[in-house]
């Protein structure tokens, strides 16, 4: 064997590759470390999850999800095995051949155990020379099988990889080189390892009753009895391959998310507070947490799989396919390492940002957040599409996105209400403030469903109100546009506006209203936070409202992706619907954490209506599948978008109606 400096060639080949690993590394974390961070509360908010009972949700990651994979079980079982058996295999093949190396080989005793690690990959090279019937125990055997499995493991998985890729094609972004690579290396070295371990029981004439153990190598040895020459040769050539896996691992995408990966699942096990943890603009135009999100991104493409936009417009010439999280992820990554700028590409406002895909990520990446992050990048550099702008005035000049004179905002009440009272908007104090938002305060489509939701209440004995022209827009839609900076004011309005009612309860029919109050506004002491299906299922369940009129109609409930995926609210909206006299509940085959966004999501509908269009028709032919009468759901925006698609349906027609009518109806 060559040797250098004292040790044999392959160990010194693996000693530079792993320092160009940490080379690597380190460049990685100086290109995080340049995003917006509090590095104080990050480890504030990091020690207060780990000493205290979220540290359960973090063991339950580690094992549920980084070792037994079982999101990506539950999407794609060959994937599954495919990444569970390399997991696995290079788990245990680094802990048997190091725990054998520290123990079993006389040659390395005494040695440090960083350097025992080092020699660990090639221990057989030494172990293999002095075995002998004599020394060789059931501790031996076990050693030497468990090293041909878990090598085993990981070939299996890499050809279950590269029939996938390469035979299959089982992926609709393109096969780079880097993929190739990646490939290449991770399987690689284990092939010409095993073809060393054969040429070793050749060269030192292993006996065939020890030599059987390593099950793997000894039909090799067999099959080819002149490896026994090349002994020194192929332990080098596996060194070369283990050596250009370890170089590679910082500079390939494909590679670098083997540490990535569990770091970023892990990291998003535990709840986050974006205003404790992120400190002020950073030269990058992105967080560290989200740089570090990009970087764990596997390129596995079940987020394009389960895109609705992408199985909208690829078969339609007139549309820009969009190619979902994983192609923006990939573009963004190659602009951030040459500077920091991301291209005006506008592929990003054709995501509905409903976080479909953040539901099906195996490692758990908030792709929601980083396409808003993506969009504030290009915001602030001039490049948002001249669409928006309109959009931006209209909140910014009338408070309102429907660009109406906000002075308007309490019409519906004249025209939805037979007899209103006055004191609607009017009254000076209330326990209840119902927050309308701008979509059912000007859009007549869905203006009853305020009227509804104020009858309501008012039959309930509800003590509330409504702000009128007191209420601005809560800034959702240049929120998710990345102008966070142009709500600021609109947020301290809407806070005094309630401070003033002294109400002790707002109340939202708008998912995205309350999804932007509970997560972007500071804390309202005093004051709870109700969806409208939240605060109706309290309701009934006090026995407050009274459900007499049988409805006769089956009902299928559409979950609103900010009421449901992003806010975590399922329950409320079923229970009410179950409790309604004379109705049939039915679930959409998709529901829940992974329900179809009705296509408003976005600003997608400002950008390309046609791709709302189509989305939305996705919820139809569900409807279709389960045959039900109507189409319940909880938000103004879903109400008017669906309804809109049901109107163009050629086939059966149905009522699409928001939980708070049909309650009303319920109780008439």
């Amino acid at each position: 064997m060559i040797v250098v400096g004292g040790l044999p060639l392959f160990v010194v080949l693996f000693i530079i590759a792993t320092l160009i690993l940490l080379i690597g590394v380190a460049w990685n974390v100086a290109l995080w470390l340049r995003g917006r961070h509090s590095l104080r509360g990050s480890i504030n908010w990091a020690l207060r999850n780990l000493l205290s009972g979220n540290i359960l949700l973090l063991l339950e990651r580690l094992v549920m999800e980084v070792f037994l994979q079982r999101r990506l079980f539950r999407q794609d079982k060959l994937r599954w095995l495919m990444k569970v058996l390399i997991i696995f295999g290079y788990v245990g093949i680094i802990l048997v051949n190091h725990i054998k190396a520290s123990t079993r080989v006389e040659q390395l005793h005494g040695m440090p155990e960083v350097l025992i690690f080092f020699f660990a990959p090639f221990v057989d090279y030494y172990y293999l020379a002095t075995v002998s019937p004599e020394n060789f125990t059931g501790i031996d055997a076990t050693y030497a099988m468990l090293n041909e499995l878990f090598g085993g493991m990981v070939i299996l998985g890499e050809f279950i990889a590269i029939y996938r890729r390469f035979i299959a094609r089982a992926f609709p972004m393109e096969t780079t080189l880097m993929d190739k690579l990646a490939v290449i290396n991770l399987g690689g070295w284990f092939i010409f390892r095993f073809l060393a371990e054969a040429a070793s029981l050749q060269a030192y004439r292993v006996p065939e009753e020890i030599a059987r153990n390593w099950f793997i190598a000894y039909p090799i040895s067999k099959a080819l009895p002149f490896l026994g020459g090349f002994n020194d040769a192929l332990w080098i050539l596996s060194s070369l391959l283990l050596a250009s896996l370890f170089a590679s691992i910082p500079f390939n995408a494909k590679l670098w998310h083997v540490f990535m990966s569990p770091f970023v699942m892990l990291m998003n096990a535990f709840p986050y507070d974006y205003r404790e943890v992120e400190g002020r603009p950073a030269k990058l135009d992105f967080t560290s947490r989200q740089l570090i999100q990009f970087d764990g991104c596997v390129k596995c493409q079940l987020c394009t799989l389960n895109c609705q936009v992408y199985e909208a417009t690829r078969a339609d010439p007139e549309l820009e396919t969009y190619l979902s999280y994983a192609a923006i992820n990939s573009h963004v990554k190659q602009q951030l390492k040459k500077g920091g700028e991301v291209e005006g590409d506008e592929e990003v406002y054709n995501c509905l940002l409903c976080a479909r895909c953040a539901e099906v990520c195996p490692v758990f990446i908030n792709t929601r957040e980083l396409g808003i992050a993506v969009r504030a990048n290009l915001y602030h550099r001039g490049k948002l599409p001249k669409k928006f702008h309109m959009a931006q005035e209209a909140v910014v000049k009338e408070k309102n996105v429907a660009n109406f004179p906000n002075s308007d905002r309490a019409m519906w009440v004249d025209f939805f209400i037979p007899e209103p009272p006055e004191d609607y908007y009017r009254k000076e104090k209330a326990e209840v403030v119902y927050f309308v938002g701008c979509v059912a305060s000007f859009s007549p489509q869905v203006q009853d469903i305020p009227a509804a939701m104020v009858q309501l209440m008012e039959k309930a004995g509800v003590d509330f109100t409504i702000l009128g022209e007191e209420e601005h827009c809560c800034g959702y839609p240049l929120i998710i546009l990345g102008m966070k900076e142009e709500v600021e004011e609109l947020i301290r309005h809407n806070i005094e506006a309630i401070k003033a009612k002294g109400a002790k309860t707002v109340v939202f029919s708008c998912p995205s209203c309350y999804h932007t109050f509970a997560h972007e506004y500071p804390e309202i002491e005093g004051v709870e936070l109700l969806h409208h299906s939240q605060f109706i299922a309290r309701l009934i369940e006090e026995g407050r409202i009274k459900l007499k009129k049988p409805l006769n109609l089956s009902v299928a409930y559409h979950d609103p992706c900010d009421l449901g995926r992003n806010s975590r609210i399922f329950e409320e909206p079923r229970r009410v619907l179950r409790s309604l006299p004379g109705t049939e509940f039915r679930e959409f085959p998709s529901n829940r954490e992974l329900a179809l966004c009705c296509g408003g999501g976005g600003d997608v509908e400002i950008h390309n209506p046609k791709i709302t269009e189509k989305v939305s028709m996705q919820i139809i032919h569900e409807a279709d599948e389960v045959g039900v009468d109507a189409i319940a759901t909880a938000c103004q925006q879903c109400k008017r978008v669906i309804k809109s698609a049901a109107e163009r349906h050629e086939g059966k027609s149905y009522q699409v109606k928001d939980i708070a009518e049909l309650v009303l109806e319920a109780m008439e």
